[in-house]
């Protein structure tokens, strides 16, 4: 368990502090609470696309994704909801590092835009799905100096490779790489800087910033975000999910152990085992030259060409005339 994980953990047991909203239980607790769907609508429109707007959200779907086949694979999202124009949005947090975490969000797009769906349904009741991913990591871009902390945001949408025209709507990626975020409180300039500032460092505050009442919105999300104001039962759900959450990255830690240390000692077992092998090539190739430079001497003391020897012994004649 890291150090940050530790302090945040102590602090809710101790039922003071805010969430962190780039953990699970965090996150959850905050904006999978229906009373707070207006902050819910307010970080939608921050990471949407320009020109793609929730006025509401009219309902949260079951975050468990079916399954469609035997041996497939069921899906547990962090929140899933319908706005007002029916498109479906996964918003999702991810703070551990995951190489493949873009194939995941494909993964996940693609079953919420099968399930909407039913037999016999027409193609044109399809509604863009958006999944949407608050990353404590950074993603690999082909080009890394077009990203900083005042561009952390990037969006994939189905485009031709060509002219680059836009296709229809189907599945949108966003992800805002927070790691990337590295401004203060007093170097943040609007709303989305607020509350990428506010998602990263949150949870380190013993008291409400001032600098974020200025906004409703971000004062809101700040309350919102205080372990003190939770009812008893949101209090023990989040602190349940807190649990589950740090026995996870034991596991998963410990899981890493025990691999660092099966193939440590696979590679010491194989050095062993490849180091013998070399000696014994060694000592056979070492025992080898010595038999042909006594033949190539004796064959020297008989008055045999230089040529001649290192024709028979394989010996180079520089060798040969050394002896």
């Amino acid at each position: 368990m890291n150090n940050d994980f530790q302090i945040m953990y102590e602090a809710a047991w101790r039922r003071e502090g805010f969430v962190n909203l780039l953990s699970d239980p965090g996150f959850k607790a905050v904006f999978c609470d229906r009373n707070n769907k207006s902050l819910l609508i307010h970080l939608l429109n921050c990471l949407l696309p320009e020109g793609v707007r929730v006025r509401d959200i009219v309902s949260y779907l079951d975050r468990e994704q079916s399954i469609d086949y035997l041996g497939g694979k069921k899906t547990i999202l962090d929140l899933v909801c319908k706005g007002d124009g029916g498109e479906l949005f996964n918003v999702e947090v991810q703070s551990e590092l995951d190489r493949e975490f873009f194939e995941r969000c494909v993964y996940y797009g693609s079953g919420l835009y099968h399930e909407q769906l039913l037999s016999g349904d027409d193609y044109q009741k399809l509604r863009p799905v958006y999944i949407i991913a608050l990353l404590g990591f950074n993603i690999a871009h082909s080009d890394e100096s077009q990203w900083d902390t005042d561009n952390i945001v990037s969006r994939y949408t189905m485009v031709e490779t060509r002219t680059g025209e836009f296709a229809p709507s189907t599945i949108i990626v966003i992800f805002a790489e927070l790691a990337r975020f590295t401004k203060e409180i007093g170097d943040c300039l609007g709303t989305e800087d607020k509350l990428f500032y506010w998602f990263k460092n949150g949870w380190r505050y013993k008291e409400e910033p001032n600098q974020l009442e200025d906004e409703e919105f971000l004062g809101d999300l700040v309350r919102a975000c205080n372990v003190a104001s939770f009812t008893k039962d949101k209090y023990d759900n989040y602190i349940v999910g807190m649990k589950s959450q740090r026995d996870a990255l034991h596991r998963e830690r410990q899981i890493r152990r025990e691999g660092l240390e099966e193939g440590l000692e696979k590679g010491l077992t194989q050095g062993r085992e490849e180091g013998l092998q070399e000696g014994l090539e060694k000592g056979l190739e070492e025992g080898s030259r010595q038999k042909s430079l006594s033949i190539a001497l004796a064959l020297k003391q008989r008055g045999f060409e230089l040529a001649q020897i290192a024709e028979i012994t394989g010996l180079s004649p520089e060798e040969v005339s050394t002896l």
